[in-house]
């Protein structure tokens, strides 16, 4: 006596779309919150070079910052003046060796309408980020569009 059990059955003729389910889901959010940071970041550095006023920062000390790795960074702490009162920023960037020394002076852009803000005037502190964060968000977007049309075609 044979009896056929088709509840088992495992036909794989046909590839469900819901193998990439995750994919079809998680991608595109990805890519459209990091498209959103680097517009953001991009439009922030922007105004920081068009509107920031120019002014000499000098380094006063050095931040360290450890990782768990056990290898530790420095960033560079600056301090400048406006409109007759102190202020101090800390870099974003670390490096080791540390990218400057107590003393260096560096051009930094401060946002006129609030001096507390500054970031340094430079490529790495200004416009890093976005040449990262821009490309890996538009080949996420591709991805976002292409993964699921290659597995329509498969089917």
């Amino acid at each position: 006596m044979q009896i056929e059990n088709r509840a088992f059955s495992t036909d794989n003729t046909k590839k469900s779309p819901r193998k990439l389910g995750c994919a079809f889901v998680l991608l595109p959010i990805s890519a459209i919150i990091l498209l959103g940071v680097s517009v953001w970041y991009t439009y922030s550095s922007y105004m920081f070079y068009s509107r920031g006023v120019e002014v000499q920062g000098t380094v006063v000390r050095l931040e360290s910052s450890s990782s768990s790795e056990g290898g530790t960074t420095y960033s560079p702490v600056f301090s400048y003046t406006v409109d007759g009162r102190q202020y101090e920023y800390e870099s974003v960037n670390s490096s080791n060796p540390p990218s400057n020394k107590v003393g260096d002076v560096e051009t930094l852009l401060v946002d006129p309408n609030d001096p507390g803000k500054a970031r340094q005037n430079s490529f790495w502190e200004l416009w890093l980020l976005p040449c990262i964060l821009c490309p890996v968000s538009f080949f996420m977007i591709i991805l976002s569009i292409g993964i699921p049309l290659i597995v329509r075609r498969m089917q």
